[in-house]
């Protein structure tokens, strides 16, 4: 109890003196966090959250910078002379390590169990977790990577027992202990998703909501807030989710509600990216019109926003704190749909100004994981704005650019192929290349089979007619329909 005292008193207390010294030897955290065997994830918690480490990994600190652990900036009534540590205690520590290290559920469930109930921010959760998932000094293999998600996303459902049927508030479990295990489990779906589990992301996901709606609409107001965010986020996942799984009313439904409680939630963050996602459901169930004209009314909102961020006015919205700037990606995630909406709807000159506008406010910042934008889907809005407006042979190595990226997902991977075949079957400068189109269409049907995205198999279908109107007579391609 006294330790989960300490670790909770000292949470947000950036520790200055211990972020000078990794600048001065000019160490990165995860520099650090390999010298001391333990994640990066936990070296960011010391400096950024006020994280008290074990005495051994103290000592480690303490030898690894030249310093004591006071110049370090721990407080001396919670610090221990390091030089006395037995040789017992540190065997004690290097087996906990170890288990942790090849272990990542317990990684993660002790980065949401000492989060402390008081403190509703939870996108710093939602941070901590992802920057733990992201972590490639534990070197944690694939299989057991999407066993810890899968057990992150089933907490909520399995400890607290949330479901789909109904709001449940069992006995003994609080608003705060809801709200932080779905912000962590939110994020384990988001990375199931960038995988090949969106069913199971799709399932768990649903589970959260009913116990978060009614926590939106008669929790005291600081939870219905903060419920109402991860509502928000839910539906996010689930419009995107909806559309592999061909639903795409569903899909507008979805994005939709994640506007709604956007609003609900006072963030114009959210309410961005709802009326973002709300453009791409549209896009993909054919509506062109009604896909640039929800990416309008979101490049709308973003530079109302932008302009007050600019003059540094503290912006409120129904009596709420005021947020903090957008992330520079949101503008880069906005401007690459709509230069898409525009090019499909013919506008080419705006098309052209806002893809050029996606790419030079793109960065790298470490954002929300709903923040679903990234470099493979800016190359992939660029191949689709050079591919509306005819310039083949561009979206042709925008596409092809994507293969080098190793962040792609593999629902952008997929989909790049399925377009290269398309602007191979376009293209008016030259021969068409009949066989290479077969080739990378086995590969994005296969692709789209494993993802068990119907979303993906449809544009396969459509590439499919392309390619029997393109070479009506060839054999191979008739022999295709076996793929379908």
């Amino acid at each position: 109890m006294e330790r989960a005292h300490q670790l909770s008193a000292a949470q947000g207390k950036e520790r200055l003196q211990l972020i000078a010294a990794r600048e001065r030897m000019h160490l990165s955290l995860e520099e650090v966090a390999q010298h001391l065997g333990v994640s990066k994830t936990t070296v960011y918690r010391w400096e950024k959250k006020g994280d008290f480490p074990q005495p051994y990994h103290l000592r480690e600190l303490c030898m690894l910078f030249g310093a004591t652990a006071r110049e370090l900036g721990f407080d001396e009534k919670h610090t221990v002379d390091v030089q006395t540590i037995n040789h017992a205690e540190s065997e004690e520590d290097e087996c906990v390590l170890t288990f942790r290290q090849q272990n990542l559920i317990s990684r993660l469930m002790r980065i949401v169990w000492n989060y402390p109930l008081n403190d509703a921010r939870y996108q710093e959760l939602q941070l901590l977790v992802t920057l733990e998932l992201e972590d490639n000094s534990m070197n944690t293999d694939e299989i057991s990577r999407r066993d810890a998600l899968r057990f992150l996303a089933l907490v909520p459902v399995d400890m607290l027992g949330l479901s789909q049927s109904g709001a449940i508030f069992k006995k003994g479990v609080s608003y705060e202990d809801i709200l932080k295990h779905c912000a962590a489990g939110i994020v384990a779906c988001w990375h199931l998703r960038k995988g090949k589990e969106l069913t199971f992301a799709d399932l768990a996901v649903s589970k959260y909501i009913p116990t978060l709606k009614a926590m939106a609409h008669s929790a005291p107001i600081p939870q219905r807030k903060t419920a109402a965010d991860l509502l928000a986020q839910c539906f996010l996942l689930k419009s995107t989710l909806s559309r592999h799984l061909d639903a795409s009313n569903e899909a507008v439904s979805y994005a939709q509600q994640a506007e709604t409680y956007g609003e609900q939630a006072a963030s114009f963050l959210l309410r961005i990216l709802a009326l973002r996602t709300l453009a791409a459901s549209h896009y993909y169930a054919n509506r062109w019109i009604p896909a640039l004209q929800a990416a309008e009314k979101a490049k709308s909102l973003l530079e109302e926003r932008g302009r007050q961020d600019k003059q540094k006015q503290p912006f409120v919205a129904s009596s709420q704190p005021a947020e903090e700037p957008l992330p520079q990606l949101v503008y880069s995630y906005v401007y690459a749909g709509l230069a898409t909406y525009q090019a499909r709807n013919g506008h080419k000159e705006d098309a052209l100004l806002s893809l050029k506008k996606a790419h030079n406010t793109f960065s790298d910042e470490q954002v929300p994981i709903w923040i679903d934008h990234n470099p493979a889907n800016l190359v992939l809005n660029d191949g689709m704005v050079h591919y509306y407006l005819g310039l083949y042979q561009g979206a042709i190595d925008s596409f092809t650019q994507i293969s080098a990226i190793p962040t792609r997902s593999d629902s952008i991977y997929a989909e790049s192929l399925i377009n290269r075949v398309m602007a191979e079957i376009s293209r008016d400068d030259g021969s068409r290349d009949m066989q290479w189109c077969i080739d990378h269409w086995i590969q994005g049907v296969e692709g789209a089979k494993a993802l068990q995205s119907q979303q993906r198999m449809n544009e396969a279908i459509q590439a499919y007619t392309a390619m029997c109107i393109a070479w009506p007579a060839e054999k191979q391609v008739k022999n295709l329909r076996e793929y379908i």
